[in-house]
């Protein structure tokens, strides 16, 4: 009894110290483009250009081909830069 005393607040600590490691911390923070009236998020970033101009991204699914403003927010408020004057296209 004196073993498990002495060693569960030594597990607890350890657990504690190996969960805080384990969490997967991802730096990309989500691009929103609004489809079809509602925000939608994109899987990656396809913005990699080295030009100051808007992204703008096409969805190969979308029959009409039409370009979509992408922001950095889920309100649509601050558009991403570094797009091309040809929109990307999305295989999403």
């Amino acid at each position: 009894m004196k073993k498990f005393k002495l060693l569960l607040p030594i597990m607890v600590f350890v657990m504690a110290i190996s969960m805080a490691f384990a969490s997967k911390t991802s730096t990309y923070s989500g691009l929103w483009v609004e489809r079809n009236g509602v925000p939608y998020q994109l899987k990656s970033d396809p913005c990699t250009s080295t030009e100051n101009t808007q992204c703008r991204v096409v969805f190969a699914d979308d029959p009409n081909a039409v370009e979509h403003q992408v922001y950095t927010d889920q309100d649509f408020n601050v558009p991403k830069l570094n797009g091309s004057l040809i929109p990307y296209i999305i295989m999403e």
